[in-house]
């Protein structure tokens, strides 16, 4: 029997906001939920999907939600303006973009209103240097070139994130096969690439993991609110599965196996039922414990939880330093 580690457990609020959402609780508990809920010290992304969903219920909405709701507009606005230059540049470079979680809904629903701090892709890795190159020519201005990706922005308005890696230690093989599978689409008279329903959820699911395993540690972050950092993979991976009702798991938990995070779709695959009962599947839960089964998942986990410790351990320690004065702020 496989468990949910304690870094991935959302509060109950978050729960109960996204039962509502889903239409599986009584859409009557928003006024409670608004009452109990501090928007003040709750974070940007939970506080916009409760005005969002009390703002669709037409529950008067304050000024600080209805200014919550224009800042995500505006944002997303400004992150898709400045994706639709990036991508004709790339595109007149002939080099290929893949589109990647938020930016997918984006692009499949424009009217969605979803928060986008910026508009992820993906390159091929070869021509990576090519790409970042290409937006610098086009008006963008690099920030940070990290391990697997590069941010960028666009004057003082919209952000872009090139990746070369479809997410933290991802297996070469991995990329290659969701590129190989990526259906070529029109958007704003340019190319790009998006990925199948399975490949989606395997970047969705895995991005988000490794995010809650490497910033539930942050000193200033309380590990049981760590949720509402990254509510919006639920919602996106729900999408996924209610749009698609022959969504091969099969395929899911292999692509993500060859970077060995297959264990990371089974837990939140459990994790995912327990927030909506039943939505994947008992034959295909089967399905992946076949593939993926519990002792490999449990050694796995346990593994994480050290790596969470640790993490807490050195942020502790580090909060001492700063406190002490011994490390620059």
């Amino acid at each position: 029997m496989i468990y949910i580690p304690n870094f991935l457990i959302p509060t109950g609020s978050l729960v109960k906001l996204y039962r509502i959402i889903a239409g599986t609780a009584p859409s009557g508990g928003l006024k409670t939920l608004q009452k109990r809920i501090d928007i003040f010290s709750e974070p940007l992304p939970m506080v916009f999907l409760l005005a969002n969903q009390l703002g669709q219920n037409k529950y008067k909405l304050s000024p600080k939600l209805n200014g919550v709701l224009s800042h995500i507009r505006f944002g997303n606005a400004f992150a898709m303006s400045a994706f639709e230059r990036a991508l004709g540049a790339l595109n007149a470079q002939k080099i290929p973009v893949l589109a990647q979680k938020g930016l997918v809904a984006k692009i499949q629903n424009p009217q969605i209103i979803r928060p986008m701090s910026d508009a992820d892709f993906a390159v091929p890795n070869k021509q990576y240097r090519r790409a970042i190159d290409a937006a610098i020519d086009a008006g963008f201005t690099l920030q940070f070139n990290m391990l697997g990706s590069a941010d960028l922005q666009y004057r003082d308005m919209g952000k872009i994130d090139i990746h070369h890696a479809m997410f933290k230690g991802a297996n070469p093989r991995m990329d290659e096969l969701i590129w190989k599978r990526a259906i070529p689409t029109k958007y704003q008279n340019h190319t790009i690439y998006i990925p199948t329903p399975e490949d989606h959820m395997v970047m969705i699911m895995c991005e988000f993991y490794g995010n809650f395993l490497y910033e539930c540690a942050d000193p200033y972050r309380k590990p049981e609110r760590q949720f509402g950092q990254h509510p919006m993979w639920v919602l996106d991976a729900r999408n996924i599965i209610l749009r698609n009702p022959n969504l091969n798991w099969a395929q899911i938990i292999n692509t993500a196996e060859l970077s060995e995070y297959g264990y990371q779709i089974r837990i939140l695959a459990k994790l995912l039922n327990k927030i909506f009962p039943r939505l994947i599947s008992k034959p295909n839960l089967r399905i992946m414990k076949k593939i993926c089964p519990d002792t490999y998942v449990l050694q796995k986990t346990i593994r994480d939880n050290k790596i969470v410790k640790l993490h807490q351990l050195n942020s502790k320690w580090f909060k001492q330093q700063l406190k002490s004065g011994k490390v620059p702020e």
